[in-house]
């Protein structure tokens, strides 16, 4: 792991895995099914993985996600338009998923793909998931790489109701209607978050 994003970890606090098991690092040969493990854009997570492995939580409870844009979407609907823009300040992380015969099913990263199915823009994998059904991505491939967004829950999309109501087929960009900035990679993501004493 990189000394910055350990440093960073340290002073947050550190991370703890699920019911205090030990930590069960994953190999970037695993993480290679689900990703370009050469790419630089990748290797803060990547460096995580392979220190703390999944099923891992930042210690300290209360920090919180600070959103880019105001707390905007990345696509946002015109103002004429009937559809809200959904704003959210501040969210949860929540923990890693893993991936392997040391993680329960809920927690693994696969069976987090399978269930995002069709529910996230393409080239996003679901890294971590919050209490609240909210989602923390990885864009994987395109312009976006690297970069760590917020899918939230609330504002689900739904291809019928769109084609419903805007009598065509939902655009990709449309689907970003529910996915926020959070960081340009997981050290910026962490980096960013505000401890809010609850």
């Amino acid at each position: 792991m990189s000394t910055r994003m350990q440093n960073l970890i340290e002073n947050m606090g550190g991370v703890v895995r699920v019911e205090e098991k030990p930590f069960a690092p994953l190999s970037r040969e695993i993480m290679s099914k689900y990703l370009d493990v050469d790419k630089k854009e990748f290797s803060d997570y990547l460096d995580y993985l392979t220190c703390f492995g999944g099923e891992t939580y930042l210690h300290e409870i209360f920090y919180k996600l600070t959103m880019y844009n105001d707390g905007l979407p990345i696509y946002c609907y015109p103002s004429e338009s009937p559809v809200e823009n959904v704003v959210i300040k501040n969210g949860e992380f929540g923990c890693f998923y893993g991936e392997g015969s040391s993680y329960q099913t809920g927690y693994s990263l696969s069976n987090a793909i399978k269930r995002m199915e069709n529910r996230i823009p393409v080239n996003f994998l679901p890294i971590a998931e919050n209490n609240y059904g909210d989602r923390i991505c990885l864009c994987v491939e395109g312009e976006r790489m690297g970069k760590i967004y917020y899918w939230y829950h609330g504002n689900e999309w739904d291809e019928e109701d769109y084609c419903d109501d805007f009598g065509e087929t939902m655009p990709e960009e449309v689907k970003m209607q529910n996915m926020y900035l959070i960081g340009e990679n997981l050290y910026d993501c962490f980096k960013r978050m505000v401890l809010v004493e609850e």
